[in-house]
């Protein structure tokens, strides 16, 4: 479905290979996973840098120790959250087991500066404090004074995020690159299809005996346009991009028309439409197979990674052409960097459901949070009947508001993820209503209630959806959904020593500026960038786990059935 996903300029290699090819999806309905028979359940990790890579640990943690892994049918990421998510699905080393890697939970009123101090070898949450910005920096710079020899522009920010975040458990490896896929039976039809093939070319979902059984992981980015075309003047024009542990692609095929913001020549291009085999996505020549539902790709010497997906779903500065966490770069690199070549670019053909593939060409591609950053439509799109929603969010929801169609949230009193599922617009997010506004009061006031009483900020809600012709989901779908939200918890700092409380209380002049609602960018300076202190990540590490533990009951009736 692409050529080299990130072009390395290197010859490739006709390496021929039969991979499936999933087509019709939208029409159907039947996506590939449904085979697997799995809970009619998900949980969202949604975007949100370290801050959302941080809860989604922690909630992570408290899944586990409820024991609620088995009824879950799948992880939805996005961003920092598929971060974590890619970590958790995949690791490999590192850590001995899931209790090493999630984490030790400590009650409320044991927790003190000390074991606030404390992380294991191999918890998870270790790496929320290393520096992105120093691998960003070093690779900027390793480009600049080898003419891209040593470090390929375009990958630059996929090799940063898996060198601070991946590799430690066993997941990323620049001198041992590894296609991905589900498990041995999947490795084995993939194998028996190539012989060619190896084993040892993949990496497998994590199993372990004693370990929790890995939901089947979706990781979303978005697909911008072709690179020709850019910059459009329509940059809500993205659409979803799934990577899985079975297929990379976009089940709903979309036409795009738009205008080029230079040249002001009108642009029309082609979006999603079916899913090519994960580990055949780094390939060129796409040909019909004697099997309809498999085709003839010519494999590259680059092979498409995890690193990739979960890069390529947090590659936040891709909607804008620019990051503010570049802007504290030295000015003699700044100079030489043309910016628009760090976006993820890849050689792919649309799907439009015609007898012949076409020519593929070159997209770019960006964070799935500049298209949807919950996480949530992927998840409707598959029928998911039951949806816990993290919402890792920055903003402090505000209290004793009403909102109706003709007074609509804004970004400074609710999260401008949430609300633009109800038809509330924000920025990107025109096309992302599934539900009517009229809903959304309702929701809104139940999380205020509970945040006014102190209890961890979440709701249930049984929802009917809108029809919404972009994403392909049909009015009528009824679904359940568990919002919960990332806010203050009074019951639960209440338990906390009085030293404790009063470093909170400080606000931005303590040891936990903004808690919890950690900034995406600076929270500790800005010659930090986007990593936390160990004291930080502990600290919303445990509010996280406590929000599900200490909710058992709502959690396993949502859960177990």
């Amino acid at each position: 479905m692409s050529d080299s996903f990130f072009n390395t300029g290197s010859d490739l290699k006709d390496n021929f290979a039969k991979a499936k090819f999933y087509t019709d999806i939208q029409k159907s309905g039947v996506y590939p996973e449904n085979s697997l028979d799995l809970p009619s359940s998900g949980v969202c990790f949604c975007g949100g840098g370290t801050r959302a890579m941080n809860c989604a640990i922690g909630q992570m943690s408290g899944l586990s120790e409820l024991n609620l892994w088995d009824h879950i049918g799948y992880i939805s990421a996005v961003s920092g959250g598929s971060w974590a998510s890619t970590i958790f699905t995949y690791y490999q080393s590192g850590a001995e087991n899931d209790t090493e890697l999630l984490g030790q939970i400590v009650k409320p009123k044991d927790l003190n500066r000390g074991n606030l101090n404390d992380q294991p070898a191999g918890f998870m949450g270790r790496v929320v404090s290393d520096s992105l910005e120093k691998s960003l920096i070093l690779r900027l710079g390793k480009d600049v004074l080898t003419l891209g020899i040593l470090q390929k522009l375009h990958n630059i920010w996929i090799d940063a995020v898996g060198d601070t975040y991946l590799r430690k458990y066993g997941i990323y490896d620049q001198k041992n690159p590894k296609y991905f896929t589900l498990d041995k039976s999947t490795l084995d039809s993939i194998l028996e299809r190539n012989p060619e093939l190896k084993a040892s070319d993949f990496l497998l979902v994590h199993s372990k005996a004693g370990d929790a059984k890995r939901p089947f992981l979706i990781i979303n980015s978005s697909l911008q346009a072709p690179t020709s075309d850019l910059p459009i003047q329509k940059e809500e024009n993205l659409s979803v991009f799934n990577y899985t542990p079975l297929y990379v692609g976009s089940a709903k095929y979309l036409e795009i028309d738009d205008e080029n913001v230079i040249s002001g020549d009108k642009v029309n291009f082609g979006a999603g439409g079916g899913f090519i085999e994960s580990f055949a996505f780094g390939s060129k020549d796409p040909q019909k197979d004697s099997d309809p539902d498999s085709l003839q790709v010519s494999l590259t010497d680059k092979r498409f990674e995890i690193v990739e997906a979960t890069g390529t779903s947090s590659a936040a500065y891709g909607s804008t052409v620019g990051s503010f966490m570049l802007s504290g770069l030295p000015g003699y690199l700044l100079d030489k960097i043309p910016f628009s070549k760090l976006i993820p670019e890849a050689s792919y053909w649309p799907y439009p459901g015609f007898k012949e593939i076409g020519k593929p060409q070159k997209y770019r591609f960006t964070d799935g949070g500049n298209l949807e950053n919950l996480g949530f439509i992927t998840l409707l799109q598959r029928k998911v009947e039951r949806i816990v929603v993290f919402i890792n969010t920055s903003t402090a929801l505000a209290l004793g508001c009403t909102f109706s169609p003709e007074e609509p949230p804004t970004s400074e009193e609710v999260s401008s993820d949430f609300y633009p599922l109800f038809g509330f617009t924000w920025g990107n997010q025109i096309h992302n209503q599934v539900f009517s506004k009229e809903d959304f009061n309702p929701v809104y006031q139940a999380l205020a209630k509970a945040k006014e009483a102190g209890e961890t900020v979440m709701t249930r809600s049984s929802l009917t959806t809108v029809a919404n012709d972009w994403w392909g989901i049909p009015a009528g779908q009824k679904v359940e959904v568990l919002w919960v939200y990332n806010e203050q918890v009074s019951k639960w700092e209440d338990q906390l020593s009085d030293d404790l409380k009063e470093e909170i209380a400080k606000g931005k002049k303590g040891m936990f500026p903004y808690f919890p609602h950690y900034d995406l960018m600076f929270e500790n300076g800005v010659t930090h960038g986007i990593s936390l202190t160990k004291e930080q990540v502990n600290l919303l590490y445990q509010l996280s786990a406590w929000n599900i533990y200490s909710n058992e009951v709502v959690f396993n009736d949502f859960l177990k059935r």
